[in-house]
């Protein structure tokens, strides 16, 4: 059975199914419906279709004449669907408020920092050429030569300035004759210290105090020259109270005082209560010898 136009006016009736009535262009496909949400598949190439092409129909036998039908009027076009509203986001979508930040967590972010800091802090600044040439002048016034001169050797590298190198040089010269002597003075004093001993182990307190006079006078006096001193001085007087003693047993009143006013010219505190002792032994002998001359009194 063939189709028939929907348009109640026309009423023709249509051999195959199309999209336009050829006889009043009425529009013989329904409409589709309006979805209110629906998913957009995704885009497919459309290739262009050709329009049906309308196929001639066999005119009708005429009619007896009748009352002209009215023309058919094409139906309104409807009026597009509005999209329904969008509805609002729902309340789980928006995350929740951070918390604050705690104390005890800006307190251990301080200290990490401050750690970090100490340990990747830069080193300390290079020292200035003025301050390593006044280091190397202390090492060379030390006798330390050999630093002294790795130093010089180490700004000579480094390209300082002439004046610089030239007063280190200067220092290291004038010390280098200082250190010499000082190191000759400490072989002659070590030297000295032994001849000595054995001059007082030998009972020569004579010959150690001139070997004594004869160190002074090339190095000059120290405080262990000073010290060494008063230790020949009080062996030089007590060999001189042990001739006084000699002299007493003897009986010889002249020696006796001879030997203790040599004594006494050393001037040893630590022979005072010797010294006493033999002048008194010298009064009883002057006694003596004076009740021997004059027998009749």
């Amino acid at each position: 059975m063939n189709d028939v136009c929907i348009n109640a006016a026309c009423g023709q009736p249509l051999p195959l199914r199309v999209a336009h009535c050829p006889f009043c262009g009425a529009r013989q496909l329904a409409q589709a419906p309006v979805l209110e949400k629906a998913v957009a598949p995704p885009p497919v190439p459309q290739v262009p279709v050709a329009p049906p092409i309308p196929i001639p129909m066999p005119q009708p036998a005429p009619q007896p004449a009748t009352a002209p039908a009215p023309k058919p009027v094409p139906p309104a076009p409807a009026a597009p669907a509005k999209a329904p509203p969008a509805k609002p986001a729902g309340k789980g979508s928006v995350p929740p408020p951070r918390p604050p930040v705690r104390l005890r967590t800006w307190i251990a972010a301080a200290v990490v920092l401050t750690g970090i800091w100490f340990y990747n802090k830069p080193a300390d600044k290079p020292a200035s050429v003025a301050e390593q040439v006044e280091a190397a002048t202390a090492l060379a016034a030390q006798c330390d030569l050999d630093g002294a001169r790795s130093a010089l050797a180490v700004l000579k590298s480094a390209k300082a300035p002439a004046a610089q190198i030239k007063r280190l040089q200067a220092s290291i010269t004038k010390s280098a004759a200082a250190c010499d002597k000082q190191q000759q003075r400490a072989q002659a004093w070590t030297a000295l210290q032994d001849s000595v001993k054995q001059a007082l182990d030998a009972g020569k307190p004579d010959l150690a105090a001139t070997r004594l006079a004869i160190y002074v006078k090339r190095w000059g006096d120290d405080p262990d020259t000073l010290e060494l001193d008063a230790k020949v001085k009080v062996a030089q007087a007590s060999a001189q109270l042990d001739l006084a003693d000699a002299c007493l047993a003897r009986g010889d009143r002249v020696c006796l005082e001879n030997s203790l006013i040599a004594a006494e010219r050393y001037k040893r505190p630590e022979l005072a209560a010797r010294t006493q002792a033999l002048r008194t032994a010298l009064s009883q002998l002057l006694e003596r010898s004076l009740l021997d001359a004059s027998p009749g009194q």
